[in-house]
């Protein structure tokens, strides 16, 4: 449900902040994301921790979604009651723009279809497919693969506004390319730790580093990516352009490390899909 909304949601963020802080409150976007995949590992832990396997698996899985259905009722208070941006205002107000007749807007929606590559893989694999994978190769149980998503998911959170405020002060570009060089390096190496010394302070220790590595590119990449289109063309184009991104390499990818590991033979192929994002996304 968060893809559907990123375009908008994002470009609303950025175009209410006020003057030098558009990665901070771009962050607070990413941070929305990362807290409902935060709630949503920890309570499925919670769950796989006080429930057994036959309750979870016969009503108790029904919890999570029916307390989910809660924020129905404030994405309905807010459809109802926030304004549009005093920047879209102007722009609807005035005579387009003549950049946008030098780079057409859907040649954009390709750069940020690009840009969101690594953004999005990471995302699926160490913070989505990671606690499948831990519990089938690294033969841990339920409840710690989820509670060591979380851990990561802790640290993600917390570091996202710290990078967001950052890229206010040094710029975008130095974080989002130490991200994706750090997923050039990381992945392969820390697979191989994490099937050759089998244990739950390692994969924690992995989770931690992966959400560092993360927060390097989800903290200023909001406001890098609505800086890339005019406030006219921003929600529509920056949308198409990740929603694609998310759906050909973020949506498959627990799908593509599945068939990659069954034609391989080796656990360690979905770094392989990791590090061809990132070298796209750089």
């Amino acid at each position: 449900s968060v893809g559907g909304e990123f375009g908008s949601a994002i470009a609303f963020i950025v175009e209410w902040a006020p003057p030098g802080k558009r990665g901070l409150y771009g962050s607070l976007q990413q941070i929305s994301v990362v807290a409902g995949l935060l709630l949503g590992s920890a309570f499925a832990a919670l769950l796989t921790t006080i429930m057994t396997p036959e309750a979870l698996e016969a009503w108790g899985w029904r919890i999570p979604f029916l307390l989910g259905g809660v924020i129905g009722l404030v994405g309905l208070y807010m459809r109802r009651n926030v304004g549009e941006t005093p920047a879209y205002r102007r722009a609807v107000e005035a005579p387009s723009q003549p950049a946008e007749k030098v780079t057409p807007p859907m040649l954009l929606a390709l750069r940020a279809f690009g840009f969101a590559t690594v953004w999005t893989v990471s995302f699926y694999i160490f913070l989505f497919y990671m606690p499948t994978f831990t519990q089938k190769f690294a033969g841990i149980s339920r409840s710690a693969a989820l509670w060591s998503n979380t851990a990561g998911l802790v640290l993600l959170m917390l570091a996202i506004p710290v990078m967001g405020a950052l890229s206010d002060r040094i710029g975008r570009k130095p974080l989002l390319l130490a991200c994706c060089v750090a997923f050039i390096i990381l992945p392969y190496p820390l697979f191989h730790w994490m099937l050759s010394s089998v244990s739950l302070t390692t994969i924690v220790l992995i989770q931690l580093l992966v959400g560092l590595a993360i927060s390097l590119f989800a903290g200023p990449a909001p406001a890098a990516m609505a800086e890339i289109f005019a406030t006219r063309t921003r929600s529509t184009y920056m949308s198409t352009g990740y929603a694609f991104a998310t759906t050909i390499f973020g949506g498959f990818a627990p799908f593509i490390a599945t068939w990659l590991i069954s034609k391989t033979g080796s656990p360690i192929s979905p770094t392989y899909y990791v590090i061809a994002a990132a070298v796209i996304s750089l």
